[in-house]
């Protein structure tokens, strides 16, 4: 049931990887239906460190992707840490992705810094 509640767009710009000299590699966009929850928070990040997220963006579920090997060919229901989701103009680091259940519902929450 949260479909209509995601009444915010977002733009997920999508990691591929790097090249031999590590440089990044085009990014996908991928535009989103989401629903984003401006609210300072302090969050554990992935690598344990605690950082302010800025805001939470809801949104459907998405699988996550972490092998570096699989960047290359990601599909547009994929996520990943090293996304970045741009709105109001900004780019937005990913600091966690929590699933969530609501009922028969699954959804994301995606915390940005």
């Amino acid at each position: 049931m949260i479909g209509p509640y995601l009444i915010d767009s977002v733009v997920q710009k999508q990691y591929k990887g790097e090249d031999k000299y590590g440089t990044p590699v085009a990014t996908t966009d991928v535009t989103v239906k989401a629903r984003i929850d401006y609210k300072n928070r302090q969050i554990t990040s992935l690598s344990g460190e605690i950082v302010v997220s800025m805001a939470k963006i809801l949104i459907r579920e998405l699988t996550i992707v972490r092998a570096p090997g699989d960047f290359a060919t990601r599909a547009t229901s994929t996520i990943a840490y090293e996304d970045k989701f741009t709105f109001d103009g900004v780019d937005h680091a990913v600091v966690r992705i929590a699933r969530q259940a609501d009922f028969r519902t699954r959804f994301m929450e995606v915390y940005v810094a």
